[in-house]
This record gives C-alpha cells, structure tokens and sequence, in this order.
C-alpha cells in the first residue's frame, strides 16, 4: 500500500505529460492533483488503518465554496470553465503539503 501511495503522482505525472501532447488541453499538473488525492487515501490507509476518503470529499468541496465564494466576490460572477480550472488548481497545493507530510511522517 504505502510502495502505491509513493508511486501514484509518478504515474499521473508521466500520464499527465503523455496526454499533453494530445488534443485534451489539462496540464500535468491536473493529472498529478488526481493521483496525489489518491495516493493521500493510500498513504492514510497505510500508516493509520483509516479510509479518509469522505474526509478528503468535505475537504474538496470547502475548497471549492471558497473558490466560488472568491470569484464571485472579486469579479461579481462566476464563469464555470474559469472556477473549474482555478479550483483544480488551488486543490493541488493542499494536496501536494499533505502528501509530503505523510511521506514523512512515515519514515519518522
């Protein structure tokens, strides 16, 4: 599980740059915030024997509140590809902490 939880942002980030060259237009990046929600449920599961799958949901959708609550309140409406695109990647930086603070913690 935990050989998983370390190597799930590897493989989004190489699936994430062999689609780029295709004709999706996401950025590795959006590929890698997938596979770094997934490989934190594995890392969870892993060190402490607890499916933190509805957490990580409740976590998503308050960062996706605030996100619309912010557009809305900058610029006065809310264009859905513009929140959509901001939301994924405001996620990424969360995910990204949390996922090195497991991996440390592991080996702590």
């Amino acid at each position: 599980m935990f050989l998983w939880g370390i190597l799930m942002p590897l493989i989004g980030i190489g699936v994430g740059v062999i689609l780029q060259w295709t004709k999706l237009p996401l950025a590795p990046v959006d590929w890698m915030t997938l596979s770094l929600l997934a490989a934190i449920d594995l890392l969870i599961n892993a060190n402490y024997h607890y499916q933190a799958l509805g957490w990580l949901i409740v976590v998503i959708a308050s960062i996706g509140i605030l996100t619309a609550l912010g557009l809305a309140w900058n610029q006065g409406e809310i264009l859905y590809r513009r929140f959509f695109k901001l939301w994924w990647r405001l996620l990424f930086f969360p995910s990204l902490i949390v996922y090195i603070v497991l991996i440390s913690v592991h080996f702590i």
